[in-house]
């Protein structure tokens, strides 16, 4: 076992508001940040991350239901783990809460919020993090997986406190509860403090945006850091290569379109005027689908699009 010197307990989180909370977020790197900063994680793109700490928080900006849900059952799966451990591991096992947020000794930036402690009577002093997904989502924890994103967020944790091993507690879908041991990987942990680093110096002290990575947190946080344009302002780009990309994927799009036209059509042209049709597994459904007439709200964005210029003047 390596020693490592103590993390800092840098503030109390029992009575934090969570607007106190999100600010001292914003001071480093959390253990939920590191899968962002490294590309892997399917909600968050690194910009997006870039967004939530640089810009000025508010507390009700984004509403994120699983979120609040994981946060509402985490007292009950505290005691599942607790009753877990007792009976698996060791009867004298003490499931702690961790009421800090931890900061590294030696790097400012890298923090964490852990969910609880346990001092272990063979193995020294671990994490435990508690996880709730949805049921779809049962093959990611198949047997010996787990996804990579809780993975390095338990390392990142591991990083931070100095501690050899994690504990990773989850409940799929209010219907299954197990527990995934972690150990400490040293060329992962490099690896990700590297990241985690860079992105720190090379985006958010000096406010360079990271590139957009085509999900829709990328889509979303475009949105927020540049809601209006300037009427009249015109700049000009070096980009392309950018636009002879989309003009190749709008091309292949509209082909692909056609084809799935002309599969469609030729089932109808078959089905006659059949509402069912049966084919191996699969049931083919065509009938008619009345709409109410409905009123559209009314809203606003800037709108994307590229078109050619008319040498004469204007734009075709």
């Amino acid at each position: 076992m390596i020693t490592f010197a103590e993390p800092k307990k840098i503030i109390n989180t029992d009575n934090l508001s969570k607007l106190e909370w999100l600010n001292y977020r914003q001071k480093g790197i959390g253990g939920s940040d590191i899968s962002s900063i490294c590309g892997i994680n399917p909600y968050k793109s690194s910009l997006a991350l870039y967004y939530e700490k640089t810009e000025d928080i508010k507390e009700n900006e984004d509403e994120n239901l699983p979120a609040e849900i994981g946060t509402y059952l985490e007292p009950f799966l505290r005691v599942k783990f607790d009753k877990w451990i007792k009976k698996n591991e060791d009867p004298d096992i003490v499931v702690g809460v961790m009421s800090y947020i931890l900061q590294h000794p030696e790097n400012e930036i890298a923090l964490a919020n852990i969910d609880s402690f346990i001092d272990h009577p063979k193995r020294g002093r671990g994490g435990v993090e508690f996880k709730t997904t949805s049921e779809r989502n049962w093959r990611d924890w198949e047997e010996d997986k787990l996804p990579d994103y809780y993975y390095l967020q338990c390392q990142w944790y591991m990083y931070v406190t100095g501690w050899d091993f994690w504990y990773l507690a989850f409940l799929i879908g209010n219907r299954k509860f197990g527990v995934k041991v972690i150990e400490r990987n040293e060329e992962v942990i490099d690896n990700i403090v590297k990241q985690a680093n860079d992105f720190w110096n090379n985006f958010v002290i000096p406010k360079v945006p990271p590139a957009p990575s085509g999900d829709e947190s990328s889509e979303k946080t475009l949105a927020r850091l540049y809601p209006k344009e300037e009427e009249g302002k015109t700049i000009t780009l070096d980009v392309e290569k950018n636009i002879e990309v989309i003009e190749n994927i709008n091309e292949e799009i509209k082909r692909l379109y056609t084809q799935l036209d002309t599969e469609k059509q030729s089932i109808k042209a078959v089905m006659k005027d059949a509402e069912i049709a049966l084919c191996g597994d699969k049931k083919i459904t065509w009938k008619e689908v009345v709409k109410k007439e409905y009123v559209v709200k009314a809203s606003k964005y800037r709108m994307f699009k590229i078109s050619n210029i008319n040498l004469n003047g204007g734009n075709e």
